[in-house]
């Protein structure tokens, strides 16, 4: 049997479990995952009145219909920069749920912020690195993580940490 595959950047195995979306439990909590360095709040639209904080790099369990509901109104913190969940601020951690929105499908995964793609590209060469930081690293929060990642992980290689530094506006 094939290990469980984990990263969210490689595709599935071909022995991957089939999800049946018209089954799902809407009801269902889901975990969202706040990717940014700071805390977001955004007002409930379908389970009751109020609304919902999540903490500096925090999470927050929601029902799909209450995620479902954000994103078809368009809250970029779910929808991110291009309305199918790329470079977006909340993560939903639940395979089903990216499926169910539209997020993901078999081939394709959702675009997002990860240690990974900062170990991906400080590999690069240098040229290279600059022109992927600026497609790779876009909204505010992944600037951010960009610079708090490169110091959790303990890079260090100047001339990338320079331009990542000039290119985010954060300082080391």
């Amino acid at each position: 049997m094939a290990a469980k595959n984990t990263n969210a950047e490689k595709a599935e195995t071909p022995n991957a479990k089939k999800i049946d979306l018209d089954s799902l439990n809407l009801d269902a909590k889901v975990t969202i995952k706040n990717l940014a360095g700071w805390k977001v709040t955004f007002a409930r639209i379908h389970d009751g009145v109020g609304d919902i904080v999540i903490e500096k790099n925090g999470q927050q369990r929601l029902s799909r219909n209450e995620v479902q509901a954000q994103i078809n109104g368009g809250n970029r913190l779910f929808c991110g920069t291009d309305g199918q969940g790329s470079h977006a601020t909340l993560y939903i951690e639940d395979e089903a749920t990216r499926r169910l929105v539209g997020f993901e499908d078999e081939e394709n995964k959702q675009v997002i912020f990860s240690e990974d793609v900062v170990k991906k590209l400080f590999a690069l060469k240098d040229a290279e690195f600059e022109r992927q930081l600026a497609q790779q690293i876009v909204t505010r929060a992944e600037k951010y993580a960009l610079i708090e990642t490169i110091k959790k992980l303990g890079l260090n290689d100047y001339r990338k940490i320079v331009f990542a530094t000039n290119y985010t506006g954060y300082k080391i």
